[in-house]
This record gives structure tokens, C-alpha cells and sequence, in this order.
């Protein structure tokens, strides 16, 4: 039996944040909290929130760029301060994931705060509706069932899934991704596929999840490099249809480009960068073991015979102006012994076709660090 599918109701277009009233009052929401963070304070984007929806009861704004359990705790304190009946989350991964986290902590089934939920999916047993509003293109936390923190920060990530994690509402409009910087529109990119790749290869088989996967590998690698351009509209809204896609993948897991990148998210460096550095070398390993799958996403994104997958994919990251190893992307390796043994203890590795041994990831290592 494949894993149960989980989505949000939908809202997908230019102009789409005009109707986040009318949703919230589907939800039955009257007080909602709005959870963003101050860079998108700074680029209007809230603002144009408040102007949508201009009695939020309360607003916390300070959602660091790798989020932490002090800060979803902070958000929680501002939901219960303001009686608060809804979470709105307006923002990247690091946003997204910190709303879910409220809203299973504001369901009123979980003693403590953020430390005591992260990782102990068995105590969520409510949550209050979240409206979710990606700014990025890449994260698909909109419709997944993952929230990942840093218990402190600086530390280590820890994620935590379960089906009521979903969001009930999805607003995806494109237009609030058009002050996205190129470095992030190219490492968010590159997370949507990642998602969309692993998740393909993900077991047990799905060919629903599978056909969003393959639809949403397709969209980055046609769609990427207009994204890039000022008058990119079209393409930066298929690239938010292709990160809602590997939001649905995730359903099925994720695999070992994702426990590299997870382990190695302990420094300031961005985790789709960390992705397109292990990305293609895991999956020349997973092609190796998964042939046919490997050929039919060759396929779906364009390759002809005898090209190989992961070839493109390192042509794609190096285009993008991307760095190729963990060195050139500011991370600094230290105990690798350490490293390699988190890699093969990741939970990102159940759903792996090929579960790779400490060998494996010493090598994986070794190839990308320098």
C-alpha cells in the first residue's frame, strides 16, 4: 500500500492573496495570528497581507532564517496572548514550517512548547487551521506533512511529520515571488527538485505522487533560468506549481541527498545550497540501483538516450551559479566520522530504494566536501 496523500484546498494564480478573507472565513477564522518575518516586512509583502486582511489580531514577524523552536515558541506566545483562533504564515520553509508548529501546539494536545512536539509526531492530536502562503518557490511545505526546527539554533534540524501538519489552505500566488533575490529563486529551485527526484524514487510506489514528481522535475528544468529574468512571470509561476508537486512527493519520503543536507544544516548555509551540492552524486548512486526509474525521470525532463541524470542535474546546479562542493558553498566539514554516522542514522533513509551503508556516505562525503 503507497502513503496517504494529504493536500491543502488550492488557490493557485496572479492575484490569488485578494481572496485569503473569504478563505479564512471558510475556516471559520476570526482572529488570526499572522506569522512572516522581517525581511519580507522590509520587501512590502506584508503589508500587502494587511491590506487583504486588515484585522489580524496579532503578528509575529520574527522568524529566523533557520528556524528554531525559540521561535515558534514566540509565535505561540503571541497566538495565546492575542486568543487568537488561526494561524496565517506568510514566508519561505523557514515560516511555513514554524506555523505548523504553532498550529499543533494552539490545538491544545501538546504540554510544553516547541522542544517538546519537534520530533514526537505521536502527541499531535489537533491543530488549529493555517492558511499557508509561500513567497518562495522551492521549500513545498505548503503541502507536506514535514515541519523541520533547530532545537537551538545553530544546531542540528529535526523534522516532525504527520497528516495534520497539512495546511488546509494552500494560497500559492506567483506575483508575491517577484522581489525574490536570483540566488534564492535558483537554491529554491533546486530544493523543489530535490523533492520532486527523491521523492519519485521514494518506496512504496504512488503513481499519483509519482506523475506530480515527474510533472514538477520537468517544470524546474524547463522553467529555472526565465525564472531568473525581471519579465519571468510565467516561469516563476511554474516553478511554484513544480515546489507544490515536491511538497506532494515528500508524502512518500525523501532519501540521502536530504540526509546529507539535514546533517550538514548546522551552519548559516542556505539548505538548497547544501541540496545541489549532494544532490547529484546521490543520485547517480540511487540510478545505479533503480535503472528504469532513473531512465523515466531522464525522460520526463528531457534527456535523450545515453544522457545521464545526474550528469544534468550537476549541469543544472553549475548553470544556476550554484557551488559544487560544501567547501565552495561556506561550509566547514569537521568530524566526519560524526557526519557519516548522522547521515546513516537520518530517517531519510527508510523510503530510499537503496539505503546507503557508512561506506557509502564516507564516500558521498568525500566527493562533495572539498
Amino acid at each position: 500500500m503507497g502513503p496517504a496523500l494529504v493536500l491543502p484546498r488550492l488557490v493557485f494564480g496572479a492575484g490569488g492573496l485578494a481572496v485569503l478573507g473569504t478563505e479564512l472565513a471558510l475556516l471559520g477564522v476570526r482572529r488570526p495570528l499572522l506569522i512572516s518575518d522581517r525581511g519580507l516586512e522590509g520587501a512590502g509583502l506584508v503589508a500587502a497581507v494587511e491590506r487583504a486582511v486588515p484585522d489580524f489580531a496579532a503578528m509575529y514577524l520574527d522568524v529566523p532564517e533557520n528556524p528554531t523552536a525559540a521561535g515558534a515558541d514566540g509565535a505561540f506566545a503571541a497566538y495565546r496572548a492575542a486568543g487568537c483562533d488561526g494561524v496565517v504564515a506568510l514566508g519561505g520553509g523557514s515560516v511555513l514550517d514554524t506555523a505548523k508548529i504553532v498550529a499543533a501546539l494552539a490545538g491544545g494536545t501538546v504540554e510544553g512548547g516547541a522542544r517538546d512536539l519537534i520530533g514526537k509526531p505521536e502527541l499531535i492530536g489537533a491543530v488549529v487551521p493555517l492558511v499557508a502562503i509561500p513567497t518562495t518557490i522551492g521549500t513545498g511545505s505548503e503541502c507536506s506533512p514535514v515541519a523541520a526546527l533547530h532545537l537551538v539554533a545553530g544546531g542540528p534540524g529535526f523534522g516532525t511529520r504527520h497528516p495534520l501538519l497539512v495546511p488546509r489552505v494552500a494560497l500559492c500566488d506567483p506575483d508575491l515571488t517577484r522581489t525574490l533575490p536570483k540566488r534564492l529563486i535558483a537554491a529554491t529551485a533546486i530544493d523543489a527538485l530535490s523533492h520532486c527526484v527523491e521523492g519519485f524514487f521514494a518506496n512504496p510506489a504512488n503513481p499519483l505522487i509519482d506523475a506530480l514528481a515527474l510533472d514538477g522535475a520537468a517544470r524546474v528544468f524547463a522553467d529555472v533560468h526565465k525564472a531568473l529574468e525581471p519579465d519571468g512571470d510565467a516561469a516563476r509561476a511554474s516553478l511554484m506549481a513544480a515546489a507544490f508537486s515536491g511538497g506532494a512527493a515528500i508524502h512518500k519520503g525523501l532519501g540521502p541527498a536530504h540526509a546529507v543536507a539535514l546533517v550538514c544544516g548546522d551552519q548559516d548555509v542556505h539548505h538548497g545550497t547544501l541540496i545541489g551540492v549532494a544532490l547529484p552524486r546521490t543520485t547517480h548512486m540511487l540510478a545505479e540501483y533503480v535503472p528504469d526509474k532513473a531512465a523515466r525521470l531522464a525522460r520526463a525532463i528531457g534527456l535523450g538516450s545515453g544522457e545521464d541524470l545526474a550528469d544534468a542535474l550537476r549541469a543544472l546546479v553549475k548553470s544556476l551559479g550554484l557551488p559544487a562542493t560544501l567547501a565552495a558553498s561556506g561550509y566547514r566539514t569537521g568530524d566526519r566520522a560524526k557526519l557519516v554516522d548522522d547521515m546513516v542514522r537520518s530517517h531519510f533513509n527508510r523510503t530510499s530504494p537503496y539505503v546507503p551503508t557508512n561506506e557509502d556516505y564516507q564516500a558521498i562525503l568525500t566527493d562533495v566536501a572539498a
